[in-house]
């Protein structure tokens, strides 16, 4: 009965938009547990919470951001890291913004990274991390992504061999628009994140996952490499190419 007032009286306050920013700019990440710990309330507790956007100046509502979406949309899409303009200029939203689909900006990374994916789903919309989700759709046939995966194969083996166990896999995409490359999760790899970041938080450590690197078959980079007779200049760039990755 207390939790329910308790809500209550928090649904009441955020609709004055200025004072609501003023309680979760403090309490923000208490909700955020809460909805974990909850599942009873975990529907209420999510209308409370407050997200920054790539398409909202303030923060923003799970309710509104749903309102905002295209009709054919059925996920809250979000990214997960420590610096938020590091996250809002990352390569991984290139498609997303070309596809005028709005992503959730978490940089609370030390809690959303853990509790976001337990969530689950919100009004039966799943939440999805962009950087293990595949790409929203792109003006591409199955005919010309094999067409692609075929020419540019021997390179893609070729920065493989060189990374070695720096990456779990390399591939080209077509996620990307203007960077030439990105580093992604593999789904499978998220729930070992999620415990490594837990057995982290109590002192332990787990072995770290490598990530998959992604390249872009249209960059300028990219398509210079491809064919390059020239070992040293490959194994260089291969480098550039994953450290650039993770630095964006």
């Amino acid at each position: 009965g207390s939790v329910k007032k308790v809500l209550s009286e928090i649904k009441k306050l955020s609709k004055d938009e200025e004072k609501y920013a003023l309680f979760t700019a403090e309490y923000n990440r208490a909700l955020k547990e809460g909805a974990y710990q909850d599942f009873t309330n975990k529907d209420a507790i999510l209308e409370l919470i407050r997200y920054k956007s790539t398409k909202s100046e303030t923060q923003t509502s799970l309710a509104a951001y749903k309102e905002r979406a295209d009709t054919e949309q059925k996920a809250i899409y979000y990214i997960v890291g420590e610096n938020e303009n590091v996250l809002k200029n990352s390569p991984l939203l290139e498609a997303y913004k070309k596809n005028d689909i709005e992503v959730l900006i978490l940089d609370d990374k030390e809690i959303d990274e853990i509790i976001t994916p337990m969530y689950g789903a919100y009004q039966e919309w799943e939440f999805k991390d962009i950087t293990s989700a595949d790409a929203p759709k792109v003006e591409q046939s199955e005919e010309e992504k094999k067409e692609v995966e075929e020419k540019f194969e021997d390179i893609t083996k070729k920065i493989k061999d060189i990374l070695g166990e720096s990456v779990s896999d390399v591939r080209v995409t077509n996620r990307l628009s203007e960077s030439p490359s990105c580093v992604v999760k593999d789904a499978g790899d998220a729930q070992m994140q999620q415990m490594a970041q837990m057995m982290k938080a109590m002192g332990q450590e787990m072995p770290a996952t490598s990530p998959i690197l992604e390249i872009n078959p249209g960059h300028e980079i990219v398509t210079k490499l491809n064919g390059l007779d020239n070992d040293s200049l490959v194994n260089d760039v291969s480098w550039v190419l994953l450290d650039q990755a993770k630095l964006s």
